[in-house]
């Protein structure tokens, strides 16, 4: 088991140029025992894992959502071509849960940084900056909406299998925690819908994913009260619990929420504000078919099976 950190303090594009480069060296030149122990773990569990320290105030769901979208695609690559494609990854923001968190290896640009945010750690090293080779833009952030709108809901709700919690949930469970201060109400699809799943041998039980869920949102923001439902249809508790303010879904389950919005107002409901989240990998035009799905998760599973 190790857990390795990155902090970023930051959010200028030398700061994620340094991470991609940090990142590949500590898995490749620099550090082959790092690799080597996280190749011997059985990292589907999540015993071993890379976290990202995103310390630096955000405000605004547009950059957040733009922020994991990068970090999480441009990190995951790199486990790939390290042959890593299954190890945790997890971007934690500011407000993380540093009583339960420790890493083995963690590094950063200012090691001082530590001392302010309270972080536990074994062994600490000062990376360099990015190679003058990158070019870098003057602005990291794209152009577009920035309201402020960080813990803007009390009761906030998504839906979801979760099945091999993979870093598209991660980016919406976020996302979600990030918009609500004080309850979170998680459908969680019952094996009940699942029959005709793909690789259905490898699918996790409910009860493991109810379990990913909340742990991983016990890490990322632990004063959050987080409800898991059963989800046996469409609209599940977002049809009938009149406190929900806020249902977050993927750009490729926008329908969803308009058909929830709908049933809410037949009910006698107040309509829901809709969050969209962009979907990791894939495009529309094609049915998302090449966005990180837990699917792809199973069949890799499948293939390391068939091969030992």
């Amino acid at each position: 088991m190790v857990r390795i950190g990155f902090v970023l303090d930051q959010i200028d594009s030398l700061d994620i140029d340094w991470l991609n480069e940090t990142v590949y060296n500590v898995l490749t030149r620099d550090h082959h025992s790092l690799k080597k122990l996280l190749q011997q773990d059985n990292y589907t569990s999540s015993s071993s894992a890379i976290d990202i320290l995103l310390l630096v105030k955000i405000d605004s769901t547009f950059h957040l959502d733009d922020l994991l979208g990068k970090i999480y695609s441009n990190v995951r690559e790199i486990l790939m071509q390290k042959d890593l494609p299954l190890l945790p990854l997890n971007v934690l923001l500011g407000n993380f849960n540093r009583h339960d968190l420790y890493w083995d290896h963690i590094f950063v640009l200012e090691p001082t940084i530590l001392v302010k945010y309270d972080i536990q750690f074994g062994t600490i090293e000062k990376f360099k900056g990015a190679s003058d080779s990158i070019i870098h833009s003057a602005n990291h952030h794209p152009v577009g909406n920035d309201s402020k709108d960080q813990n803007k809901y009390s009761v906030c709700a998504l839906g979801g299998t979760f099945d091999h919690i993979h870093d598209g949930h991660k980016i919406l469970l976020t996302m979600s925690a990030f918009l609500t201060s004080k309850r979170l109400i998680v459908g969680l699809t019952d094996e009940e819908l699942l029959v005709n799943k793909k690789y259905k041998e490898y699918l996790e039980s409910f009860s493991d994913r109810k379990n990913n869920v909340i742990n991983f949102i016990r890490i990322l923001k632990p004063q959050l009260h987080v409800e898991i439902i059963p989800l046996h249809d469409v609209c599940g508790p977002t049809g009938t619990v009149p406190e929900i303010e806020c249902l977050i879904v993927s750009r490729e389950t926008v329908k969803g929420g308009d058909f929830v919005n709908k049933t809410r107002k037949e009910r006698g409901l107040s309509q829901l504000d809709i969050v969209v989240v962009n979907v990791l990998g894939g495009n529309e035009q094609d049915g998302w078919k090449e966005k990180l799905s837990s699917t792809e998760v199973r069949k890799i599973l499948a293939r390391e099976t068939d091969s030992n």
